[in-house]
């Protein structure tokens, strides 16, 4: 009867199977992924250099040397090399896993292993979507920062622009929270320059979101639409989201542990407190670029576009098990800045 381990090397537990397992999971986390704001975009190096002009970003493809140059325009460009940060995770089957439940047939061995190795793929793929929802509300703050709060990448900050801020007053019984509203939403659509958007969606914080609910000239709004939608305010948990003045104003609990140098942790909210940010949806300004995996085979190829998440496995020596190796190597990011409107709440 065939061991484990040569069970394990047949081609259902291939390099490429196991990849293509882990990048179908059940469910995408992160409300960011749930609404397709990011577009993947393969590249074939582990850095992206990127330039600015008018304001927004671009990749500067690689070329060979001696080889044609990149066009460029008229006015000078600045550029800045940006790493696409590397995520790897490791797991493993080992003799524990597997003792005491192989004691059927072959088909039986198959289905139990699959069943572990199943589970081990739902464990990893669980992390590196926690990671990647982390990172893609980085890119929508303009701060992408890894799981030890180290600053990634400052998009404002690397190319010298200032990012729009606006206040919505809403301390104030007496402001125009509509009129507001449509100034957010405007501004980032000026933004745009003509590029065409399905809509206009503000991400706010908790504190952010109740005091704009609850300000006198919104609160008749917000029966109205609750109302419209069949749920009671008073008795509803209708908190998700509220559209108002041609903008859903959406509110957002996530939040994140985000490790110290002395091993604590503090939690990070994904939308600083008291502050919303509010961007256009349905463009292509939004991307997250993918970088090839770290191995020999993969250097210098773009993945394909549905691989965010890459899985190697390696026998252990003396029948120890196999080890499970997992790798993102992904960089959200907005390449129009300008269009992601920072709303503070005095």
């Amino acid at each position: 009867m065939p061991t484990a381990l040569d069970l394990l090397n047949e081609p259902e537990f291939s390099d490429a199977r196991l990849t293509d397992t882990i990048n179908v999971p059940p469910a995408v986390t992160g409300r960011l992924a749930q609404i397709g704001l990011y577009r993947s975009v393969p590249i074939s190096t582990t850095y992206a250099k990127i330039g600015v002009d008018d304001q927004q970003l671009s990749i500067i493809p690689s070329r060979e040397r001696g080889g044609p140059s990149n066009l460029a325009s008229g006015r000078g460009r600045q550029t800045a090399l940006i790493n696409i940060p590397h995520f790897p995770l490791g797991d493993a089957i080992t003799p524990s896993d597997v003792q005491n439940i192989m004691a059927w047939g072959e088909t039986q061995q198959m289905a139990t292993l699959a069943g572990i190795m199943n589970d081990k793929m739902l464990s990893m793929r669980a992390k590196h979507d926690a990671t990647h929802a982390f990172l893609d509300w980085g890119g929508l703050n303009g701060m992408i920062l890894d799981a030890d709060g180290y600053e990634l990448l400052d998009t404002f900050d690397a190319f010298g622009l200032a990012q729009t801020t606006l206040d919505m007053a809403l301390s104030s019984s007496t402001t125009d929270i509509a009129a507001r509203t449509r100034a957010v939403k405007s501004a980032s659509k000026l933004a745009l320059k003509g590029m065409p958007a399905t809509g206009m969606h503000m991400f706010a914080s908790p504190e952010f979101f109740d005091a704009y609910i609850s300000h006198p000239n919104v609160q008749e709004a917000y029966r109205y639409y609750a109302a419209a939608n069949g749920q009671n305010p008073s008795r509803d948990d209708i908190t998700d989201g509220f559209y108002h003045a041609g903008m859903m104003i959406e509110r957002v609990d996530e939040t994140f542990d985000i490790r110290q140098d002395d091993d604590t942790f503090v939690t990070q909210p994904a939308i600083p407190a008291g502050e919303a940010i509010a961007v256009p949806l349905g463009t292509d300004v939004f991307r997250r670029y993918l970088a090839p995996p770290d191995t020999i085979f993969d250097a210098n190829s773009a993945p394909d576009i549905g691989q965010l998440v890459y899985v190697a496995t390696e026998e252990r020596k003396f029948g120890k098990g196999i080890d499970i190796h997992s790798e993102s190597n992904v960089l959200p990011i907005c390449i129009r800045p300008s269009v992601m409107i920072k709303v503070t709440q005095s």
